[in-house]
């Protein structure tokens, strides 16, 4: 009906699961395209109704009634049990989860009313409760028989029964997925998607990547770095698409090793790097700078004067931390003589990330630090990352909704949990307290005065070294009509994309 569409990322999928996946680009996939989250985001960042066409919201919870016309895409239709059973998954530590932990902290209990209705009780009231939502369940009929700690592994994450408006064909590990159009999608969900096919292909090389963008051989290059906008708004036949995303860098310090375990040195290695001029030189100004978890375009956003770049300052934080070069070598040690020495990871397929380890490397080691810059393939990264097995890394986090709720990144309660977001290991009661007090929190005034709080006890304990909020940018070909992408996400109208007749 619509044509094949070809979209390109410089990284392979993660696990076509909402339960266990933690992978951005696969999020996009599932959220709008493999499955149907309960709810969805309007353009103003506003739940509106999707698999629950309606709901009653009071202060002990919310009760949700599913529209009765989404099946899998085996035909078995998606029901309240599907819902529950998703939830009960999520809640179980044994499955590791990160629905848990971003969306279902403040969600106690489920209760099926009936096949088609469902309540959630929640623990306390909070604000924005419908944000809390913003996730798909998964086939009961296909998963109860899966033990929780097993769900990682499951076969189902590669070959997954979705109910969304496109259904999985194939994955080719590392170099192609592709999904096609469900002829039969419901009506009152949008009705079926006008491309007949989509076909993701990944291209490490970005290089590479950019060469097929521009001469045609892929529709949407999903993973365009800064340095190469000019080159796509000066070829004909390819547009550049620039917005304001969810997405920060940061790099993310490892708490528990013990050169990294004192906030004055975490705050010393923040002083050393000037944000400014790596958005500048390296985002080539795509980018704004980033002082803590609030995004700037967001309600309850304040802005806070982040640590200033200041080299003399960030020597004077160490040595007051005990780490002086005793032996003239250029590298501070402890008093038992160990040396202030780390290694930073990142992942190769990204050259700004790449960029931005080896200026910190630079930067660090005018202040007496020994900074081993590794780069790894990106799910290899993701994985050590997740298992805590690093010291410091360069990384990326991605608002997983509009709710401000940072108790997955930096809550103690996620400190040990294995496959949690607080990879960080931080154990602050401080920024606990105001966490908790503010998610509670349901007057707008008083919400954003203590996220302010937070964000400034945040700056102190410094797990992250906050570095750019990002704008995103990807190249669409002139052949590819409908395109339309915005803080949701790259692929949030991807139900509506087509191509006309004479370009396919």
């Amino acid at each position: 009906m619509g044509g094949t569409a070809i979209v390109a990322f410089n990284a392979d999928m993660g696990r076509f699961n909402p339960l266990v996946n933690t992978d951005q680009n696969t999020n996009e996939v599932i959220y709008y395209m493999l499955f149907t989250p309960l709810v969805q985001y309007d353009e103003s960042f506003a739940a509106r109704p999707y698999l629950a066409e309606s709901w009653d919201l009071e202060p002990g919870g919310v009760t949700f009634r599913l529209n009765r016309d989404v099946r899998w895409h085996d035909g078995v239709p998606v029901t309240a049990h599907d819902v529950a059973f998703t939830f009960r998954r999520a809640k179980d530590p044994q499955t590791a989860s990160v629905l848990s932990s971003a969306y279902l902290e403040l969600v106690e209990s489920a209760e099926v009313i009936d096949s088609f209705t469902i309540r959630f009780s929640f623990a306390r009231p909070h604000a924005r409760p419908l944000d809390g939502f913003w996730w798909a369940p998964v086939p009961k009929h296909l998963l109860e028989d899966t033990p929780p700690a097993e769900m990682a592994r499951t076969p189902f994450n590669r070959q997954p029964v979705g109910s969304g408006p496109f259904r999985f064909v194939e994955w080719e590990a590392g170099e192609s997925l592709t999904l096609d159009r469900v002829a039969d999608f419901p009506e009152s969900l949008g009705g079926p998607p006008f491309l007949d096919r989509v076909i993701f292909r990944f291209v490490g090389e970005p290089a590479t990547l950019l060469s097929e963008a521009l001469t045609g051989r892929v529709d949407v290059n999903g993973s365009l770095f800064p340095h190469q906008a000019e080159q796509v708004e000066r070829t004909p036949g390819v547009s550049l698409l620039s917005y304001p995303f969810r997405e920060y860098y940061y790099i993310g310090w490892n708490v528990r090793r013990p050169v990294l375990q004192d906030p004055r040195v975490r705050r010393a290695l923040t002083m050393a790097l000037d944000r400014e001029q790596l958005i500048d030189v390296l985002m080539y100004g795509y980018g704004r700078p980033a002082a803590g978890t609030i995004a700037p375009w967001h309600p309850m956003f304040t802005p806070i004067e982040p640590l200033a770049f200041d080299l003399a300052a960030a020597g004077d934080s160490l040595a007051a931390a005990g780490w002086i070069d005793r032996d003239g070598d250029g590298v501070r040690e402890d008093e038992g003589g160990t040396p202030l020495r780390f290694t930073l990871m990142t992942n190769h397929e990204n050259p700004v990330r790449v960029d931005i380890a080896q200026v910190a490397q630079a930067r660090l080691a005018s202040i007496g630090v020994d900074v081993d810059v590794r780069t790894l393939e990106w799910q290899t990264l993701l994985a050590r990352h997740r298992g805590r097995e690093f010291d410091a890394v360069v990384q990326s986090w991605v608002l997983d909704n509009f709710r401000v709720d940072p108790a997955a990144l930096f809550h103690s309660s996620q400190a040990d949990r294995p496959g949690s977001y607080n990879r960080s290991g931080l154990k602050d009661p401080e920024v606990d307290r105001l966490i908790e007090t503010a998610t509670g929190t349901t007057d707008p005034e008083a919400a954003k005065r203590l996220w302010t709080e937070f964000s400034l006890a945040l700056q102190q304990a410094q797990p992250f070294t906050f570095l750019m909020w990002l704008d995103e940018l990807a190249s669409v070909s002139d052949r590819l009509r409908g395109v339309e992408m915005d803080a949701r996400g790259t692929l949030v109208t991807i139900a509506d994309w087509w191509i006309p007749p004479e370009r396919r």
